[in-house]
């Protein structure tokens, strides 16, 4: 019996997948607005998944001498390329049931390590764990890199609010202004989904301490059961209509 591809929202054609949805990408964006909040302010003044402000952290405190703080801000930016790595060696094993869907496997591990460190005691060290936050940000950053057709990062902003601009531009170009608002509606969205995750970060770190990361592990963990019942629901139609 022939059987049906892994599905990859990076390089599947054709209606939007499960991993790929608009509701996918704001809740995910979400989730990394909340942790980047969490780390800066709970944790030693780092981001756990903006590399480009540790990148510039690295460098000011390089330059002002200050050591001890410009290393701080190394390790998360070692663990995010570890991530990245470790994202691309998952999707190479399509062929093993347990991860023919590289982006459930990748969201299984985060929501496992979210779950696991909302229970580290407040004395717990802040390094180890603003790595362990770098590592499966950029397992989810790399497992999710498309928004319906459209590249965008789940875990920092940036290029986000390029597209946003982008699309707001087209809106005034003749015979682009409908795919300008759908642009500028989508990355919008995105950019809004992850300051409000920034701001209940910044509420409920200094409130629950550790078990603020029962937030985002609870959020993924909804993701993770919608993206699975897509999945059946997208493997029912192709098998219906033959497709391979």
């Amino acid at each position: 019996m022939e059987q049906t591809p892994p599905i990859s929202a990076a390089s599947q054609p054709g209606p939007t997948l499960p991993y790929a949805t608009l509701a996918v990408a704001a809740l995910l964006t979400l989730s990394g607005g909340f942790l980047d909040a969490f780390t800066w302010i709970g944790h030693g003044h780092v981001f756990a998944n903006a590399m480009t402000g540790n990148v510039v952290l690295l460098g000011v405190f390089a330059t002002a001498g200050n050591w001890p703080q410009a290393w701080r801000h190394l390790p998360p930016i070692i663990a995010f390329i570890c991530g990245v790595l470790t994202a691309r060696l998952i999707g190479r094993g399509t062929s093993r049931p347990l991860l023919r869907y590289p982006g459930l496997t990748s969201l299984l591990v985060e929501i496992v390590f979210l779950f696991g460190a909302a229970w580290l005691p407040a004395s717990f060290p802040d390094l180890p764990l603003a790595l362990g936050l770098s590592f499966v940000a950029a397992l989810q950053n790399s497992s999710f890199p498309k928004v319906r057709d459209r590249a965008y990062n789940s875990v920092m902003t940036t290029g986000n609010l390029r597209q946003f601009a982008d699309g707001l531009f087209l809106i005034f170009q003749p015979g682009q202004r409908r795919e300008g608002l759908q642009q500028a509606g989508i990355f919008g969205l995105i950019c809004f989904h992850f300051l409000l995750g920034a701001i209940l970060g910044a509420a409920c770190t200094p409130r629950m301490g550790n078990l603020a990361l029962l937030v985002p592990a609870l959020l993924l963990a909804l993701i993770l059961l919608r993206i699975y019942a897509g999945l059946r629901r997208y493997q029912r139609a192709s098998a219906a209509v033959g497709t391979p």
